[in-house]
């Protein structure tokens, strides 16, 4: 390993060797070089430095002190500018909250007013008043109903308008009518013939949330029934809510000055004509505004939303944000000011500037202070380094073998370790090149390599092969530094290093263990993913195309559980062993985890049919093989395996952990279709997936929102009267409307919140029974609730139905139970003791959907059953079906012969009754007795 350093080395070292400062210790085992320490100028000017401590204090203090004010400065000043956009953003953030909640409210409020305009058209005492034109009387009718409208419901406007547009009536202002009404709104609502909603400017310069809707008498168009909440509400609603202050503005454009003194005397708007030239306040929740705030609403920037005005004076500080808002017809018609009080933010701001300040000062205080010792250090540090150069001498006599090079590479000195770590004494290596310790396996370009990073950079850090002086080879680190004499000139190499054979043996095991499987040797899951990454860049560079198989083997835990982890570990070796020898020459096969292996294929045809065909055909090998039988320690074993396939290579680039998530879906897919099958991977299973999990997303906000409702079917009897009810859950989704059961009761059995769900309704319905209990003509009803298998296999059902009507005060003898025919499926003396126990407390219970599971009569004639219910499966083609009619004959029967209740449900026609009705069945539920429907339509319904 020689190389050229330059001239000079030999007369170098000679002056090592006459230097008396730096021996080797007399114990050495071969004698050791001294190195150059010489002493001259540069002792002599660290000394003059020395003695002028105060000059040189001064020469380092003063610009260090001057440059860490300019830091403390700039620091504080970042940081007042940072305080500064954190309170632009909390205001633009709480005016995107308030118009946010600004919509939820005039949403919120448009249904309350829907709500009450139709209770108010549904008065016949009022329409006959408005049919008769009746001013009078539709004021004496209203005014305290609107009163109590305006107080309980924030209405604050109400119009009785004839057919021609004319007001009969101003609830809000009975001493003007018989005016003409030319707004929008009712506009639309003549023309269309349908309620109309939305805000509008009035006039009398309210911004108000109007519901316009047609009045009919016994079908005939009496005139318009107009409610509305003014925007006054709504920003007061807003500073409730939110505990910030609000103020709604409006372009002069759009109103007068007639307009809006008369719409102060009515509602009392709270500005002033004069305040500004372009712009006056409809609504405020601060006693005065700001000063500023009218004419910041010329700022187009504020009221699009892209800025936030700071206004401040001498008592007040305001950050404002002006938003527009939009009328009935899309027009920008007012403006929503949220004003945040800030004056508290900035006294804070103010104080922990102050505290910064003082902080940043303390510590430039400090380190001037650390300074000041680090340099009156300086001449301690003079004395001490001739004691300390003298002490790295015995570093040569370190762990590390040294040895030390000439010009040439031949070795000069070596230490005791150099002979430990190579085997060679100091006598023969002496003036030998170092390539004597180069092992035959070790590069050239590697020398030479070396000798140019010497050349430019003076030092050199690798690992080498090198040879023992027994011919062993092995790796060591070796480090290489020239020393330069005061020309820069090299004139020797010192050499250290380190034997890492075992470390680099440790670093192999280490890297096998973290990218190899231990007990198949397979690549883990880590190498995969590295591997399929290449493959997937390969494929798309070479436009072919790839497979990934999930294999997982059936029932593997069966096997773990009944002969042990032992014989699992065994099966798994087997089973690779098996899988290798299906593989291509180019496929790769990897251990996925616990009972899972990954096969991928590359190299497949680019056309989607081909690569089909090909995956199909090694999955196919795959299940043969695997399901053959196995011997395990002399004991004969069968397993099946099931594995999804997705394809690569042949449409869009997929990301590695998207490809892996399509293989588990096919192969999830593979498990349910029965298993020991393939599947491969269809968009559609991800679009289900998606679907079901937002829908079950959904339903968990829903029950913590309370968007589910109760309604109920009416049960009758042969007379026709109401005698039950069955109490069926609906969501109300607030963006999908309503969502059938038949969609969220299987996502909600699937992801366990039929419980929560479950036991919401039976709580429910047991409270709607108290309720009805208290009034005389509802007290006889029963209220049925249907119990899922989950629900009812609960350890502690019994206690939870129980607990609730406890809770509730229900009868238990007007709530009865249904339950399906799958709940008889598994451990019938558990089913009997549940029942059993809450028969004892008078619960009765229903057999649902009777006939169309697969229970025994063995079973069914243990269960303290009340009623069996016909499913309307056979009632609805019982007159069409001679098997559904039997069935329903026999199901009548049977409940006869075992003293039990029938009820037949999804009866449409009088003549499915009637059929009903000749062969025995008394008790019926459809929709020729009533539609499910809430409880006060319920209420209506049985009252007649």
């Amino acid at each position: 390993m020689g190389w050229d350093i330059g001239a000079g080395a030999d007369a170098a070292l000679g002056r090592v060797m006459s230097d008396a400062a730096w021996r080797w210790p007399r114990a050495a085992r071969v004698s050791a070089p001294v190195l150059p320490v010489e002493a001259g100028p540069a002792h002599g000017s660290l000394s003059a430095v020395c003695n002028q401590p105060v000059r040189l204090i001064l020469q380092v203090l003063r610009p260090a002190a001057i440059a860490l004010m300019v830091v403390l400065l700039l620091f504080l000043f970042g940081v007042s500018r940072y305080l500064h956009s954190v309170e632009v953003r909390r205001t633009e953030a709480s005016a995107q909250h308030a118009v946010a909640l600004w919509q939820h409210l005039r949403q919120q409020q448009l249904g309350q007013l829907q709500v009450l305009t139709a209770a108010l058209a549904e008065d016949r005492v009022l329409a006959q008043a408005m049919q008769q034109g009746d001013a009078v009387r539709l004021q004496a009718l209203t005014r305290e109903r609107f009163a109590q409208l305006r107080q309980t419901h924030g209405v604050s406007h109400g119009y009785f308008i004839d057919p021609q547009r004319q007001v009969l009536l101003r609830a809000h202002n009975p001493a003007q009518r018989g005016d003409l009404v030319e707004r929008r709104t009712l506009l639309d609502a003549i023309s269309t013939g349908k309620p109309v909603s939305g805000m509008e400017l009035g006039a009398l310069s309210t911004f108000t949330l109007r519901h316009i809707q047609p009045w009919y008498l016994d079908g005939q168009l009496i005139g318009y029934l107009e409610l509305g909440s003014d925007a006054d509400w709504f920003i007061h609603e807003l500073k409730r809510l939110l505990q910030q202050d609000m103020a709604l503005l409006i372009d002069k454009r759009h109103t007068n000055e007639v307009r809006y003194r008369a719409g102060q005397r009515v509602f009392r708007l709270p500005g002033h004509w004069t305040d500004d030239a372009k712009v006056v306040v409809l609504g405020q929740t601060l006693p005065h505004l700001p000063g500023g705030l009218l004419p910041a609403w010329r700022d187009l920037a504020l009221r699009a939303g892209s800025g936030v005005l700071d206004l401040s004076d001498a008592s007040q500080a305001w950050s404002v944000a002006i938003r527009p808002l939009t009328d009935h017809s899309g027009r920008e018609m007012a403006s929503l000011a949220v004003l945040r009080d800030v004056a508290p933010e900035r006294a804070d701001e103010a104080h922990q500037r102050l505290n910064l300040a003082a902080a940043g000062t303390a510590i430039v205080a400090l380190l001037m202070g650390v300074l000041f010792l680090r340099v009156r250090a300086a001449e301690d540090w003079v004395r001490r380094s001739d004691a300390a150069l003298r002490l790295a001498a015995t570093a040569f006599e370190s762990q590390e073998g040294i040895m030390v090079l000439n010009e040439r590479g031949a070795i000069l000195r070596v230490n005791q370790a150099f002979t430990d770590i190579t085997g060679y004494t100091f006598e023969e290596v002496q003036d030998k090149r170092s390539d004597i310790l180069r092992a035959p396996d070790c590069p050239a370009p590697l020398t030479a390599h070396i000798q140019q990073q010497l050349r430019q950079h003076g030092h050199w850090l690798g690992d080498v092969r090198s040879q023992r002086h027994n011919g062993e080879v092995y790796d060591l680190r070796l480090s290489l530094t020239l020393v330069r004499g005061r020309g820069q000139e090299p004139t020797l190499c010192v050499g250290s290093f380190t034997d890492v054979t075992e470390h680099k043996a440790a670093e192999a095991r280490i890297e096998h263990l973290a990218f190899f499987d231990t007990l198949t040797g397979l690549p883990n899951r880590r190498q995969l993913q590295d591997q399929l990454q290449q493959v997937l860049a390969g494929c798309h560079r070479q436009g072919r195309a790839g497979a990934v198989l999930l294999i997982d083997l059936d029932d593997f835990k069966t096997l773990n559980d009944t002969l042990g982890h032992d014989m699992g570990d065994l099966l798994l070796q087997h089973m690779t062993a098996r899988l290798q020898t299906c593989l291509g020459e180019h496929d790769t096969l990897a251990r996925w985890g616990g009972d899972e292996f990954v096969v991928v294929m590359q190299g497949l045809s680019p056309v989607p049919a081909e690569a089909t065909g090909q995956a199909h055909a090694l999955a196919a090998r795959c299940l043969s093989l695997l399901s053959q039988s196995c011997d395990l320690a002399g004991q004969e074993y069968h397993i099946s395996c099931s594995i999804g396939i997705t394809l690569f290579g042949t449409s869009q680039p997929v990301s590695l952990d998207e490809l892996m998530r399509q293989a588990d879906l096919a192969m999830t897919e593979a498990k349910a279709a029965g298993r020991h099958t393939l599947r491969f991977f269809d968009p559609e299973m991800q679009a289900v997936l998606h679907r079901r999990s937002a829908l079950e997303a959904d339903m968990r906000r829903g029950l913590q929102r309370h968007e589910f409702q109760l309604y109920y079917q009416p049960q009758v009897d042969a007379a026709g009267c109401v005698f039950g009810t069955e109490a069926l859950v609906r969501w109300h989704h607030p963006e999908r409307g309503m969502v059938s059961p038949a969609e969220f009761i299987p996502v909600a059995e699937h992801a366990g919140l039929i419980l929560p769900l479950g036991a919401w309704v039976l709580e429910t319905a047991c409270q709607q029974l108290v309720a009805w209990s208290r009034q005389p003509s509802l007290a006889h009803l029963t209220v049925s609730v249907n119990v899922s298998v989950r629900q009812f296999r609960l350890p502690d059902f019994v206690d939870l139905v129980l607990g609730i009507l406890a809770r509730t005060g229900a009868n238990p003898h007007r709530l009865k139970l249904e339950l399906t025919e799958s709940v008889l499926i598994d451990d019938i003396e558990a089913v009997v003791a549940r029942m059993d126990t809450l028969k004892g407390h008078g619960v009765g219970f229903s057999l649902d959907d009777f006939g169309t599971g697969y229970s025994s009569l063995a079973y069914l004639k243990r269960l303290p059953l009340d009623q069996l219910k016909i499913d309307q499966s056979f009632v609805r083609d019982v007159l069409s079906d001679p098997h559904d009619a039997s069935i329903a004959r026999t199901i009548v029967a049977l409940a006869d012969a075992m003293g039990l209740a029938v009820i037949a449900e999804g009866v449409e026609t009088e003549a499915q009754r009637e059929f009903l009705y000749q062969h025995g069945c008394r008790s019926y539920q459809g929709y020729l007795f009533g539609r499910p429907m809430s409880a006060d339509a319920f209420e209506q319904c049985v009252r007649g």
